[in-house]
């Protein structure tokens, strides 16, 4: 059997490697006395982050006729790293072995950038912001310059590493796709999830289905799994199908609505309706840089199919391909 060449997104080596290089605790401090304890995390501290009634607060306060107020503490995170030679030869192991376990006779690899064209895209909620309180690896720039520099990877700059393993193994069989992103089995390509190597290199050049997961989460393959991503949305990218309405939805809906489809028109169909249910008439919404934006169902369907999509060329960027524009072109009325 011929080996085939694999197409790394290598910014999930370089996060999980300059995260396990350090170790991260949290210093909670009592603000009217200033007494101080560390602990590793701010849910050992207080419990579920909502409702801030667990943890070793709620142990102290058992104790006490008076117990504390969660408001009365304040956190600071400490990141105690490892010398920097073990984590970047941590970098060249892990990098090494995620292909070669894959069975890849060699490689590609690419590492995201900066300025990403669905920053400008997203109008309703920020994309990604909810990440932008999110505590980075001390040493996340210094393993990515080194694997950029040790495998000769490229640094991609106006758009996402998932994008361009996605331009690089389109439509390829003589190439995959490693990524643990779920995402990436939404499209044309062959993939090999690093995190669950028994599923092996999966074809998702076709419609694809949809399941449930033994934790109860909707996973699927091939294009299936990008409309369903459409219909329900994505909390780590901040996009939802219910975004602008503020209706209840979620992804056990979009499944429902979607599972039984037997064909891409039949999808998009279903795909189509999801959004006309969600909104029926145009409505006013404030976006989330401030401004007044007047959406209906084509503008939001359109926004977050852009947000979910991975570009097949840099090109597309620019000319996007719209979920309306495919509907059209498969017959279906809008």
């Amino acid at each position: 059997m011929t080996k085939l060449t694999a197409v790394v997104d290598a910014d999930f080596i370089a996060y999980a490697v300059a995260s396990a290089g350090e170790k991260r605790t949290v210093v909670v401090t009592h603000k009217p006395s200033g007494r101080q304890i560390e602990v590793g995390t701010r849910t050992e501290w207080h419990g579920d982050w909502r409702k801030r009634d667990g943890g070793i607060l709620a142990e102290i306060n058992a104790k006490r006729t008076s117990p504390f107020d969660p408001d009365e503490f304040e956190f600071e995170d400490v990141q105690t790293p490892e010398p920097i030679e073990n984590v970047l030869h941590s970098a060249k192991t892990m990098f090494t072995s995620t292909y070669k376990n894959a069975g890849a006779k060699d490689y590609i690899g690419f590492l995201g950038g900066s300025n990403n064209f669905r920053d400008d895209v997203a109008t309703i909620w920020k994309y990604k912001g909810d990440r932008e309180n999110m505590i980075k690896p001390l040493y996340l720039k210094d393993v990515r310059e080194y694997l950029s520099r040790r495998f000769n990877l490229e640094v991609v700059d106006g758009y996402e590493a998932d994008d361009a393993v996605v331009i690089e193994a389109h439509g390829r069989r003589d190439r995959f796709v490693i990524s643990p992103d779920k995402d990436t089995g939404g499209n044309h390509v062959m993939w090999y999830n690093p995190h669950k190597p028994e599923q092996g290199i999966v074809d998702c050049m076709k419609l694809g289905n949809l399941f449930i997961d033994d934790k109860g989460g909707v996973r699927g393959f091939g294009r299936l799994f990008f409309y369903y991503q459409c219909a329900s949305g994505d909390k780590a990218d901040c996009y939802a199908a219910n975004s602008a309405c503020g209706k209840r939805w979620g992804g056990k809906s979009a499944y429902k609505a979607l599972v039984d489809c037997k064909t891409d028109k039949e999808a998009l169909i279903a795909l189509k309706e999801v959004y006309q249910k969600l909104y029926p008439e145009p409505l006013v919404i404030t976006g989330w840089r401030g401004d007044q934006i007047e959406v209906d169902w084509k503008y939001v369907l359109n926004e977050n199919w852009q947000l979910a999509r991975m570009v097949r060329s840099v090109d597309e960027i620019k000319n996007p391909i719209l979920a309306t524009d495919v509907m059209v072109k498969m017959g279906i009325e809008l």
